[in-house]
């Protein structure tokens, strides 16, 4: 009896420590909970609507391979960050790795960000690196990571130089705060921009240099769930991948490889910029 029960705590323990943990519950069908901004549009997109959004679309297509249900809805960004982080929800996306470094992220990006200074059609001033935009007051979106040199900038110039705004409906907010004349520019992902209808007047005054990939950002709540989740989207990216539908999802926003890091030409055409 000692023995057997020696055999059988030995088998318990094994199973729980054992590394493919997440790779077996990742076995069973779960159901996905992701948030997004609906104006992030063509990366998120309202939940209600007929589009999704492509990084939306390439997280289903890729955990539906798995046999994984995707539930999808809109919160604004701030507040899907606590959301996930306490475990509400599984998932944000697109998010950059520094905007949220307790998450758990796959190894694949679903989305690579540009971000460009606009300003009104008759303002001369160009953006060609920081000293170039000593002078000159911007909007931005507050919770947004820049890349190192510009997020330093805008901590050490915050309110004087720069405006950070949050909540719904940021970019469209930002466009009016220019327009109305209260700052030189607004600084913003260059696809969101490029992509809305709503960018007449404002022209592209200069962009970063430094692209950020965008990821599905799993909840550090409960670290093997989401382990096993983006395990099951790294190994459904490859699937969609090779077999067209990710590029069938691009072609559908009218995108092409250059907004998905690591995409090359191999497997989409380049048509954006």
């Amino acid at each position: 009896m000692i023995v057997a029960a020696k055999s059988l705590i030995g088998a318990f323990l094994a199973l729980t420590v054992s590394p493919a943990w997440s790779e077996i519950q990742a076995k069973g069908s779960l159901t996905v909970s992701i948030a997004a901004p609906a104006y992030w549009c063509p990366y998120a997109c309202d939940a209600a609507g007929l589009r999704s959004g492509f990084t939306v679309d390439i997280a289903r297509a890729a955990l539906e391979s798995e046999g994984h249900k995707v539930v999808y809805k809109n919160l604004p960004y701030d507040r899907a960050l606590v959301e996930a982080k306490s475990g509400r929800i599984d998932a944000i996306m697109p998010t950059f790795k520094g905007e949220a470094p307790s998450f758990i992220f796959p190894s694949y990006a679903v989305s690579l960000t540009e971000y460009c200074f606009y300003v009104p059609e008759d303002e001369p001033r160009r953006y060609s690196g920081l000293d170039s935009i000593e002078n000159m007051r911007f909007v931005a979106t507050s919770g947004y990571s820049y890349g190192e040199d510009m997020d330093a900038y805008i901590s050490n110039n915050q309110d004087e130089r720069v405006i950070l705004i949050g909540g719904d409906d940021v970019s469209n907010r930002l466009r009016e705060i220019v327009r109305r004349g209260r700052v030189d520019a607004l600084l913003d992902d260059r696809l969101l921009f490029e992509s809305s209808q709503n960018s007449v007047g404002l022209v592209n005054a200069g962009c970063l240099d430094e692209r950020h990939a965008g990821y599905l950002a799993l909840s550090p709540e409960d670290p093997g769930r989401s382990n096993a989740i983006a395990q099951a989207f790294d190994r459904g990216i490859r699937t969609i991948r090779e077999d067209g539908q990710l590029c069938e999802i691009l072609e559908k926003y009218r995108l092409g490889a250059e907004v998905v890091l690591d995409l090359s030409g191999e497997y989409c055409p380049s048509n954006f910029f």
